[in-house]
């Protein structure tokens, strides 16, 4: 019985097909790897990212798969250890909320699109190997993860452990072995957000799933007892056991992974959407705004930085985020850069920006309160919104040609611009795709990509 869900999930993984797939789940698949592919070039021209390159660069390993942005290739470890940071140094991981467990999908693409380069995998088997990796993810961290101490927890190794099973071609028994190992080391704990200890956090998932597919497929041995566990981890009581397998193949809970559209801490995005969507309809100018006001639970506090001092306080600053979005309407890469921090107009911008902090709110990783926005112009005129959920969850799900968007709004200037437009094209189609369009899929982003 301690196993029969591990036998469950290695059995969906090694037995799933790409026409077994629902094709609203491979159109969000697809989506998925739009943002996430964005997320790693551009993580690897961003400081985090180059610390990583230089890093691997002084170690000699063979030339086993490519590391995204950075020109080379070294070995399988080093390439997903690389691409995963890079997936998050960009803060653009998506995730899933509304009391569910955190669900990063930058720790399992990274992985298999390493394998991708690797293996010589087409599209169609790219896409499988991706929404079954993200599905086992789904459904392993299906929970609420708060821990012992009141520390943030997250198993989310499993995912990237059957991504690679799968990949490598592991039958069910070793794949369920590969599951047990990839419980043996400690998960992502939540305690560096902010700093680049908070994506090698993430990293360190992706790459905990390879080794324990690797050593699977030596025959290593382990306890796949999900269910213990789990609830050793997070508790018993947040942990409903039946609820990993049910309906598993039929219901695809992946497509519950909300899409992040700007590059910074997800807390901030539904403020964002109402803030840009307020100033869109209401043509409200930088001059005609008094002050924005900005009201937060405990979760948000991460945020609250009025005076970001390094790179990485701008993408947990309300006060940033929102000062450069009353002016340019938009938040993106540009103005997430020291000189973007140092921009006396950005400067000014932040000064106009309040954050008030409700202690009696609910406050946990599920959003419990409305995001609460006041602007007060100098007119006099006060405008008050609130939103629950941020355009791009289930409640607002993106359009592929959204998603293609972002693709493109993350990448410009950094691929020449008609190489990117073939390689937004090639990622909204990845079904059609044969092994020479993907083997030059990832030709591109390994060696093509020019920081700007």
């Amino acid at each position: 019985m301690s196993t029969d869900i591990a036998q469950g999930l290695a059995e969906f993984t090694t037995r799933t097909r790409y026409e077994d797939i629902p094709a609203g789940t491979v159109e969000f698949t697809k989506g998925l790897c739009l943002k996430t592919v964005a997320g790693m070039i551009r993580g690897a021209t961003m400081p985090a990212g180059l610390k990583a390159i230089q890093s691997t660069r002084t170690r000699a390993h063979a030339a086993d798969a490519g590391v995204m942005g950075a020109g080379f290739k070294t070995s399988l470890w080093n390439a997903v250890l690389n691409n995963a940071f890079f997936a998050h140094a960009s803060e653009l991981e998506d995730d899933r909320f509304g009391g569910l467990g955190t669900c990063w999908d930058i720790t399992v693409l990274p992985v298999t699109f390493t394998f991708a380069d690797k293996l010589k995998l087409n599209g169609k088997e790219l896409l499988a190997l991706t929404a079954v990796g993200l599905e086992v993810h789904a459904r392993t961290c299906l929970f609420y993860p708060q821990g012992f101490m009141g520390m943030t927890v997250i198993p989310g190794a499993m995912g990237p452990a059957a991504a690679a099973a799968r990949a490598m071609n592991l039958d069910v028994a070793q794949t369920v072995s590969a599951l047990g190992l990839s419980m043996a080391a400690a998960p992502i704990a939540y305690t560096s957000f902010g700093t680049d200890s908070h994506y090698f956090e993430s990293a360190m998932q992706s790459l905990q799933g390879l080794i324990a597919a690797e050593l699977a497929q030596q025959g290593a041995t382990s306890n796949p007892d999900i269910v213990t566990f789990m609830t050793r981890l997070i508790g018993a009581d947040r942990v409903k056991p039946e609820k990993i397998l049910e309906n598993i193949g039929a219901e695809w809970l992946l497509n519950g992974i909300w899409i992040k559209k700007y590059p910074c801490c997800f807390y901030m995005h539904r403020y964002l959407d109402t803030f840009l969507d307020l100033l869109k309809v209401e043509n409200l100018s930088y001059d005609a705004i008094d002050k924005v006001r900005v009201h937060i639970s405990q979760v948000e506090r991460c945020c609250d930085r009025p005076n970001p001092q390094t790179f990485d306080d701008l993408q947990f600053s309300f006060h940033h985020s929102h000062g450069v979005a009353m002016i340019d309407r938009d938040v993106n890469f540009s103005h997430i850069t020291d000189a973007a921090r140092e921009n006396p107009q950005y400067r000014e911008a932040r000064t106009k920006v309040e954050v008030v902090f409700h202690p009696e709110w609910v406050s946990d990783y599920a959003m419990g309160t409305p995001a609460q926005l006041e602007v007060f112009l100098k007119d006099g005129r006060r405008f008050f919104r609130e939103k629950n959920h941020v355009i791009g969850s289930p409640a607002e799900p993106l359009t592929i040609e959204q998603f293609k968007g972002l693709f493109v709004k993350f990448s410009r200037g950094l691929l020449a611009e008609k190489t990117l437009m073939w390689v937004a094209d090639a990622l909204t189609n990845l079904e059609t795709l044969d092994r020479g369009d993907v083997e030059k899929l990832m030709h591109i982003l390994i060696n093509e990509v020019q920081p700007q």
